[in-house]
Protein backbone atom coordinates (compact mmCIF):
# COMPACT_ATOMS: atom_id res chain seq x y z
CA UNK A 1 0.00 0.00 0.00
CA UNK A 2 1.59 3.12 -1.23
CA UNK A 3 2.07 6.15 1.73
CA UNK A 4 -0.19 9.07 0.61
CA UNK A 5 2.26 12.06 2.61
CA UNK A 6 5.61 10.08 -0.04
CA UNK A 7 3.07 10.47 -3.06
CA UNK A 8 2.21 14.11 -2.04
CA UNK A 9 5.87 15.07 -1.72
CA UNK A 10 7.19 13.35 -4.90
CA UNK A 11 4.47 15.32 -6.59
CA UNK A 12 5.18 18.91 -5.87
CA UNK A 13 8.41 19.24 -7.77
CA UNK A 14 7.02 17.76 -10.78
CA UNK A 15 3.67 20.12 -10.51
CA UNK A 16 6.13 23.01 -9.82
CA UNK A 17 8.45 22.06 -13.24
CA UNK A 18 4.79 21.25 -15.05
CA UNK A 19 3.89 24.80 -14.12
CA UNK A 20 6.92 26.41 -15.31
CA UNK A 21 6.89 24.93 -18.49
CA UNK A 22 3.01 25.48 -19.03
CA UNK A 23 3.18 29.24 -17.69
CA UNK A 24 6.80 31.34 -16.95
CA UNK A 25 8.92 29.66 -19.76
CA UNK A 26 6.20 30.67 -22.61
CA UNK A 27 6.26 34.03 -21.45
CA UNK A 28 9.48 34.46 -20.39
CA UNK A 29 10.38 32.99 -24.60
CA UNK A 30 7.84 36.04 -25.77
CA UNK A 31 9.17 38.53 -23.65
CA UNK A 32 13.07 37.67 -24.48
CA UNK A 33 11.69 38.17 -28.32
CA UNK A 34 10.11 41.37 -27.66
CA UNK A 35 13.06 43.01 -25.81
CA UNK A 36 15.14 41.97 -28.77
CA UNK A 37 12.69 43.54 -31.19
CA UNK A 38 12.87 46.61 -29.10
CA UNK A 39 16.61 46.72 -28.96
CA UNK A 40 16.89 46.56 -32.40
CA UNK A 41 13.71 49.04 -32.89
CA UNK A 42 16.38 51.85 -30.51
CA UNK A 43 19.19 51.08 -32.81
CA UNK A 44 17.88 51.82 -35.83
CA UNK A 45 16.10 55.02 -34.75
CA UNK A 46 19.68 55.79 -33.22
CA UNK A 47 21.18 55.22 -36.81
CA UNK A 48 18.30 57.48 -38.57
CA UNK A 49 17.52 60.02 -36.55
CA UNK A 50 21.98 60.36 -35.17
CA UNK A 51 21.59 63.86 -32.66
CA UNK A 52 19.24 65.68 -35.07
CA UNK A 53 17.27 65.40 -31.36
CA UNK A 54 18.69 65.45 -28.08
CA UNK A 55 16.92 62.85 -27.03
CA UNK A 56 18.20 60.73 -30.11
CA UNK A 57 21.81 61.77 -29.82
CA UNK A 58 22.32 59.52 -26.87
CA UNK A 59 20.45 56.01 -29.08
CA UNK A 60 22.85 57.16 -31.77
CA UNK A 61 25.80 56.67 -28.89
CA UNK A 62 24.89 53.47 -28.26
CA UNK A 63 27.32 50.87 -29.36
CA UNK A 64 26.22 48.58 -32.63
CA UNK A 65 27.77 45.34 -31.00
CA UNK A 66 26.43 46.31 -27.69
CA UNK A 67 22.51 46.27 -29.28
CA UNK A 68 22.95 44.00 -31.74
CA UNK A 69 24.71 41.70 -29.79
CA UNK A 70 22.23 41.86 -26.95
CA UNK A 71 19.61 41.40 -29.57
CA UNK A 72 20.90 37.98 -30.67
CA UNK A 73 21.52 36.81 -26.86
CA UNK A 74 17.60 37.82 -26.82
CA UNK A 75 16.99 35.55 -29.82
CA UNK A 76 18.60 32.88 -28.32
CA UNK A 77 17.39 32.64 -24.90
CA UNK A 78 13.65 33.38 -26.15
CA UNK A 79 14.48 29.81 -28.31
CA UNK A 80 16.34 28.18 -25.50
CA UNK A 81 13.04 28.95 -23.25
CA UNK A 82 10.51 28.10 -26.12
CA UNK A 83 12.38 24.13 -26.49
CA UNK A 84 11.39 23.63 -23.06
CA UNK A 85 8.01 25.01 -23.12
CA UNK A 86 4.84 23.04 -23.16
CA UNK A 87 2.63 25.56 -25.30
CA UNK A 88 4.08 27.12 -28.35
CA UNK A 89 5.31 30.96 -27.65
CA UNK A 90 6.99 33.67 -29.61
CA UNK A 91 6.17 32.30 -33.19
CA UNK A 92 5.26 35.76 -34.35
CA UNK A 93 8.15 37.58 -33.22
CA UNK A 94 11.46 35.21 -33.41
CA UNK A 95 10.77 35.30 -36.69
CA UNK A 96 11.00 38.87 -36.62
CA UNK A 97 13.57 39.06 -34.54
CA UNK A 98 15.73 37.19 -36.47
CA UNK A 99 15.38 38.63 -39.87
CA UNK A 100 16.16 42.10 -38.20
CA UNK A 101 19.00 41.01 -36.44
CA UNK A 102 20.51 39.26 -39.39
CA UNK A 103 19.79 42.45 -41.51
CA UNK A 104 21.04 44.66 -38.54
CA UNK A 105 24.64 42.70 -38.39
CA UNK A 106 25.06 42.85 -42.12
CA UNK A 107 24.29 46.39 -42.30
CA UNK A 108 26.85 46.84 -39.29
CA UNK A 109 29.72 44.60 -40.97
CA UNK A 110 29.09 45.96 -44.65
CA UNK A 111 27.72 49.41 -44.43
CA UNK A 112 29.28 50.28 -41.34
CA UNK A 113 32.17 48.52 -41.07
CA UNK A 114 32.86 48.62 -44.92
CA UNK A 115 34.67 44.63 -44.18
CA UNK A 116 34.54 44.06 -48.59
CA UNK A 117 36.95 47.00 -48.28
CA UNK A 118 39.66 44.02 -46.97
CA UNK A 119 39.38 42.50 -50.34
CA UNK A 120 39.97 45.25 -52.31
CA UNK A 121 42.44 47.39 -50.52
CA UNK A 122 43.69 50.03 -53.17
CA UNK A 123 47.04 50.99 -52.65
CA UNK A 124 47.90 54.56 -51.09
CA UNK A 125 50.04 56.57 -53.61
CA UNK A 126 53.62 57.18 -53.05
CA UNK A 127 53.26 61.00 -53.34
CA UNK A 128 50.11 61.52 -51.23
CA UNK A 129 50.22 63.48 -48.32
CA UNK A 130 50.22 61.89 -45.03
CA UNK A 131 48.26 63.95 -41.35
CA UNK A 132 48.68 62.31 -38.37
CA UNK A 133 46.76 63.63 -35.29
CA UNK A 134 46.33 62.37 -31.63
CA UNK A 135 44.44 64.14 -29.16
CA UNK A 136 46.48 63.51 -26.04
CA UNK A 137 43.74 65.03 -23.45
CA UNK A 138 46.13 65.63 -21.06
CA UNK A 139 47.48 62.39 -20.62
CA UNK A 140 50.98 61.40 -19.77
CA UNK A 141 52.62 60.35 -22.81
CA UNK A 142 56.30 58.95 -24.28
CA UNK A 143 56.63 62.34 -26.45
CA UNK A 144 59.93 60.38 -27.95
CA UNK A 145 58.07 57.80 -28.92
CA UNK A 146 55.44 59.87 -30.81
CA UNK A 147 57.25 61.75 -32.62
CA UNK A 148 59.84 57.89 -33.54
CA UNK A 149 56.54 56.46 -34.71
CA UNK A 150 55.54 59.81 -36.26
CA UNK A 151 58.43 59.58 -38.39
CA UNK A 152 58.35 55.31 -38.96
CA UNK A 153 55.06 56.80 -40.64
CA UNK A 154 56.55 58.89 -42.67
CA UNK A 155 54.09 61.63 -41.54
CA UNK A 156 53.61 64.90 -43.60
CA UNK A 157 51.88 66.98 -40.69
CA UNK A 158 51.69 66.08 -36.92
CA UNK A 159 48.99 67.57 -35.44
CA UNK A 160 49.03 67.10 -31.27
CA UNK A 161 46.27 68.51 -29.04
CA UNK A 162 46.21 68.87 -25.28
CA UNK A 163 50.18 67.83 -24.97
CA UNK A 164 50.92 68.35 -21.64
CA UNK A 165 53.00 71.54 -21.09
CA UNK A 166 56.64 71.94 -20.64
CA UNK A 167 59.52 69.36 -21.54
CA UNK A 168 57.16 66.90 -23.00
CA UNK A 169 56.66 69.44 -25.50
CA UNK A 170 60.16 69.84 -25.95
CA UNK A 171 60.89 65.94 -26.13
CA UNK A 172 58.34 65.96 -28.95
CA UNK A 173 59.47 69.00 -30.55
CA UNK A 174 62.84 67.57 -30.62
CA UNK A 175 61.88 64.32 -32.11
CA UNK A 176 59.61 65.61 -34.62
CA UNK A 177 62.76 67.95 -36.07
CA UNK A 178 63.86 65.58 -38.91
CA UNK A 179 60.63 66.76 -40.59
CA UNK A 180 62.37 70.03 -41.56
CA UNK A 181 65.66 69.75 -40.31
CA UNK A 182 68.27 72.91 -39.86
CA UNK A 183 71.92 73.21 -39.33
CA UNK A 184 71.63 74.96 -35.98
CA UNK A 185 68.98 75.86 -33.03
CA UNK A 186 65.90 78.47 -33.64
CA UNK A 187 62.85 79.61 -31.05
CA UNK A 188 59.50 78.12 -32.19
CA UNK A 189 58.19 79.80 -29.30
CA UNK A 190 58.91 80.96 -26.11
CA UNK A 191 60.82 78.68 -24.06
CA UNK A 192 60.75 75.67 -27.49
CA UNK A 193 63.75 75.70 -29.12
CA UNK A 194 63.87 72.80 -32.09
CA UNK A 195 66.92 72.43 -34.46
CA UNK A 196 64.97 72.72 -37.47
CA UNK A 197 63.49 75.00 -39.48
CA UNK A 198 61.03 77.22 -37.28
CA UNK A 199 58.52 77.69 -39.72
CA UNK A 200 57.75 74.42 -40.14
CA UNK A 201 56.81 74.28 -36.68
CA UNK A 202 53.87 76.05 -34.43
CA UNK A 203 52.80 75.87 -31.09
CA UNK A 204 49.60 77.88 -29.81
CA UNK A 205 47.59 77.14 -26.73
CA UNK A 206 46.71 73.42 -27.00
CA UNK A 207 47.64 72.49 -30.49
CA UNK A 208 50.89 71.58 -31.98
CA UNK A 209 51.67 71.83 -35.36
CA UNK A 210 54.63 69.85 -37.07
CA UNK A 211 55.15 69.73 -40.95
CA UNK A 212 57.19 68.96 -43.53
CA UNK A 213 55.45 71.77 -46.02
CA UNK A 214 56.09 75.51 -44.61
CA UNK A 215 53.45 77.24 -42.54
CA UNK A 216 52.07 80.10 -44.21
CA UNK A 217 50.03 81.13 -41.57
CA UNK A 218 48.03 80.41 -38.39
CA UNK A 219 44.37 81.49 -36.87
CA UNK A 220 42.49 80.50 -34.00
CA UNK A 221 38.71 80.65 -33.02
CA UNK A 222 36.81 79.23 -29.82
CA UNK A 223 33.53 78.36 -29.89
CA UNK A 224 31.38 80.58 -27.40
CA UNK A 225 31.66 84.75 -26.93
CA UNK A 226 34.37 86.88 -28.15
CA UNK A 227 35.00 87.23 -24.31
CA UNK A 228 35.52 83.44 -24.60
CA UNK A 229 38.06 83.91 -27.60
CA UNK A 230 39.85 86.33 -26.01
CA UNK A 231 40.30 83.65 -22.87
CA UNK A 232 41.77 81.13 -25.67
CA UNK A 233 42.25 77.10 -24.02
CA UNK A 234 41.39 77.22 -20.47
CA UNK A 235 42.26 74.21 -19.03
CA UNK A 236 38.96 72.67 -17.85
CA UNK A 237 36.84 74.31 -20.34
CA UNK A 238 34.19 73.09 -21.99
CA UNK A 239 34.54 75.37 -24.66
CA UNK A 240 35.87 73.99 -28.64
CA UNK A 241 38.84 75.63 -30.76
CA UNK A 242 39.81 75.77 -33.31
CA UNK A 243 43.03 76.24 -35.16
CA UNK A 244 43.42 77.29 -38.78
CA UNK A 245 46.77 76.16 -40.36
CA UNK A 246 47.56 76.92 -44.10
CA UNK A 247 50.65 74.71 -45.57
CA UNK A 248 52.06 75.52 -49.01
CA UNK A 249 52.62 72.08 -50.68
CA UNK A 250 53.75 74.09 -53.99
CA UNK A 251 56.16 71.36 -54.12
CA UNK A 252 53.95 68.56 -54.20
CA UNK A 253 52.81 68.95 -58.02
CA UNK A 254 49.26 70.07 -56.84
CA UNK A 255 47.81 73.00 -58.78
CA UNK A 256 46.56 74.63 -56.08
CA UNK A 257 49.79 76.17 -53.99
CA UNK A 258 48.34 75.64 -50.38
CA UNK A 259 46.71 73.32 -48.24
CA UNK A 260 44.06 74.53 -45.28
CA UNK A 261 43.67 72.48 -42.47
CA UNK A 262 41.00 72.98 -39.57
CA UNK A 263 42.52 71.42 -36.38
CA UNK A 264 39.86 71.03 -33.97
CA UNK A 265 39.25 69.87 -30.42
CA UNK A 266 35.40 70.54 -29.76
CA UNK A 267 33.17 70.21 -26.79
CA UNK A 268 33.19 67.24 -24.61
CA UNK A 269 30.33 67.37 -22.52
CA UNK A 270 28.20 64.43 -23.15
CA UNK A 271 25.04 66.37 -21.33
CA UNK A 272 25.34 69.38 -24.79
CA UNK A 273 23.03 68.70 -27.55
CA UNK A 274 25.22 68.49 -30.51
CA UNK A 275 23.17 70.16 -32.95
CA UNK A 276 23.80 72.99 -30.31
CA UNK A 277 27.19 73.09 -29.51
CA UNK A 278 27.70 72.84 -32.96
CA UNK A 279 25.89 75.57 -34.33
CA UNK A 280 27.66 77.16 -31.27
CA UNK A 281 31.36 76.42 -33.65
CA UNK A 282 29.42 77.55 -36.58
CA UNK A 283 28.51 80.72 -35.06
CA UNK A 284 31.86 81.64 -33.74
CA UNK A 285 34.14 81.10 -36.74
CA UNK A 286 31.26 83.00 -38.82
CA UNK A 287 32.52 86.35 -36.04
CA UNK A 288 36.05 85.44 -36.36
CA UNK A 289 37.91 88.79 -35.48
CA UNK A 290 40.51 88.56 -38.11
CA UNK A 291 43.59 87.86 -36.36
CA UNK A 292 46.34 85.53 -37.51
CA UNK A 293 49.60 84.82 -37.24
CA UNK A 294 51.62 84.81 -40.74
CA UNK A 295 55.95 84.31 -41.14
CA UNK A 296 58.16 86.55 -41.42
CA UNK A 297 61.96 85.80 -41.89
CA UNK A 298 63.94 89.01 -41.44
CA UNK A 299 66.84 88.14 -41.89
CA UNK A 300 66.87 84.98 -43.91
CA UNK A 301 68.01 82.75 -40.76
CA UNK A 302 65.28 83.28 -38.05
CA UNK A 303 61.49 83.17 -38.40
CA UNK A 304 59.00 85.28 -36.34
CA UNK A 305 55.37 84.81 -36.58
CA UNK A 306 53.98 88.31 -36.48
CA UNK A 307 49.74 88.98 -35.58
CA UNK A 308 47.86 90.57 -38.32
CA UNK A 309 44.28 92.00 -38.21
CA UNK A 310 42.72 91.22 -41.21
CA UNK A 311 39.19 92.12 -42.78
CA UNK A 312 38.76 88.49 -44.38
CA UNK A 313 36.44 85.77 -43.42
CA UNK A 314 37.77 82.81 -42.13
CA UNK A 315 39.71 80.39 -44.97
CA UNK A 316 37.55 77.55 -46.28
CA UNK A 317 38.74 74.37 -45.26
CA UNK A 318 40.54 71.76 -47.54
CA UNK A 319 40.86 69.32 -44.82
CA UNK A 320 38.91 69.19 -40.72
CA UNK A 321 40.75 66.63 -38.89
CA UNK A 322 40.35 66.67 -35.04
CA UNK A 323 38.27 65.45 -32.22
CA UNK A 324 35.04 66.42 -32.51
CA UNK A 325 33.22 64.54 -29.78
CA UNK A 326 30.58 63.32 -31.64
CA UNK A 327 30.42 60.33 -33.73
CA UNK A 328 31.12 59.75 -37.40
CA UNK A 329 27.83 59.85 -39.38
CA UNK A 330 26.56 62.55 -37.00
CA UNK A 331 23.62 64.83 -38.51
CA UNK A 332 25.30 67.98 -36.19
CA UNK A 333 28.61 67.74 -38.45
CA UNK A 334 27.08 68.89 -41.53
CA UNK A 335 26.56 72.71 -39.83
CA UNK A 336 30.62 72.45 -39.61
CA UNK A 337 31.67 70.83 -42.60
CA UNK A 338 28.75 70.76 -45.43
CA UNK A 339 29.56 68.78 -48.46
CA UNK A 340 32.40 67.49 -46.77
CA UNK A 341 33.70 63.91 -47.10
CA UNK A 342 34.43 61.56 -43.89
CA UNK A 343 37.60 59.55 -44.84
CA UNK A 344 36.82 56.64 -43.03
CA UNK A 345 33.48 56.33 -44.85
CA UNK A 346 35.00 56.87 -48.18
CA UNK A 347 38.43 54.60 -47.80
CA UNK A 348 38.72 53.49 -44.02
CA UNK A 349 37.37 49.39 -42.92
CA UNK A 350 37.13 47.28 -40.19
CA UNK A 351 36.21 48.40 -36.72
CA UNK A 352 37.34 52.23 -35.19
CA UNK A 353 37.26 52.81 -31.74
CA UNK A 354 39.16 56.31 -31.58
CA UNK A 355 37.98 56.77 -27.80
CA UNK A 356 37.58 54.23 -24.91
CA UNK A 357 37.23 56.04 -20.94
CA UNK A 358 39.82 54.93 -18.56
CA UNK A 359 38.56 52.73 -15.89
CA UNK A 360 40.55 51.07 -13.29
CA UNK A 361 38.14 48.37 -12.87
CA UNK A 362 39.59 45.26 -15.17
CA UNK A 363 36.46 43.62 -14.95
CA UNK A 364 34.48 46.64 -15.47
CA UNK A 365 36.59 47.67 -18.98
CA UNK A 366 35.61 44.77 -20.55
CA UNK A 367 32.43 45.70 -22.24
CA UNK A 368 34.03 48.93 -23.55
CA UNK A 369 36.54 46.87 -25.83
CA UNK A 370 33.52 46.01 -27.47
CA UNK A 371 32.31 49.58 -27.74
CA UNK A 372 33.14 51.89 -31.01
CA UNK A 373 33.05 55.31 -30.41
CA UNK A 374 34.72 57.14 -33.03
CA UNK A 375 34.66 60.42 -32.60
CA UNK A 376 38.22 61.45 -33.89
CA UNK A 377 37.66 62.11 -37.08
CA UNK A 378 38.94 63.69 -40.91
CA UNK A 379 36.60 65.01 -42.88
CA UNK A 380 37.81 66.05 -46.73
CA UNK A 381 36.89 68.84 -49.05
CA UNK A 382 36.21 68.92 -53.19
CA UNK A 383 39.50 70.10 -53.43
CA UNK A 384 41.34 67.27 -51.86
CA UNK A 385 40.25 63.32 -52.15
CA UNK A 386 41.44 60.84 -49.76
CA UNK A 387 42.69 57.90 -50.46
CA UNK A 388 43.57 56.30 -46.82
CA UNK A 389 42.12 55.77 -43.36
CA UNK A 390 43.47 54.29 -40.22
CA UNK A 391 43.20 54.15 -36.41
CA UNK A 392 46.34 53.35 -34.46
CA UNK A 393 46.33 51.73 -30.85
CA UNK A 394 48.73 54.19 -29.09
CA UNK A 395 48.06 52.64 -25.41
CA UNK A 396 52.09 51.71 -26.02
CA UNK A 397 53.01 55.25 -26.35
CA UNK A 398 50.45 57.02 -23.84
CA UNK A 399 47.68 56.78 -21.31
CA UNK A 400 45.22 59.30 -23.70
CA UNK A 401 41.69 57.93 -24.11
CA UNK A 402 42.33 58.64 -27.61
CA UNK A 403 43.67 56.47 -30.36
CA UNK A 404 45.81 58.14 -33.31
CA UNK A 405 44.38 58.96 -36.95
CA UNK A 406 46.24 58.23 -40.11
CA UNK A 407 44.69 60.22 -42.90
CA UNK A 408 46.24 59.79 -46.58
CA UNK A 409 45.06 62.41 -49.25
CA UNK A 410 45.90 63.69 -52.85
CA UNK A 411 45.08 66.87 -54.67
Amino acid sequence: MTDSRTSGSSSQPSGLISWLRRRLLPKCAKLCAFIGIITLGLWITGRILTDQYSWSQYLWWMPSIWMIGGAWFMLICSAVFAIFSRRPSGLMMRPVLLLMSIGCTGYLFFGVWHLHRYIVRTPIPDDAIRIVHWNQAGFKADQAALGQRAIELDADVVLVANSQWGNGRRTLLESLAPLSPAAESHMVTKGFQVVGNPGHFRITGDAFIASRFPILRTATVTSGTRRDQESVFKRGSDFGWIVLVELDVSDTDSPNESLVIWFVDLPSDPSLWRMNSMQQVANSISQWDGTEYVKITPDGKRTVWSRVETDQDFPEPDVIIGDFNTPSGSHSIGLLAENMTDAYRAVGYGRTSSWRPKIKSKLARQPFKLADWHIDLSLTGPNVKPVGYSIENTSKIGNSEHWMQILDLKR
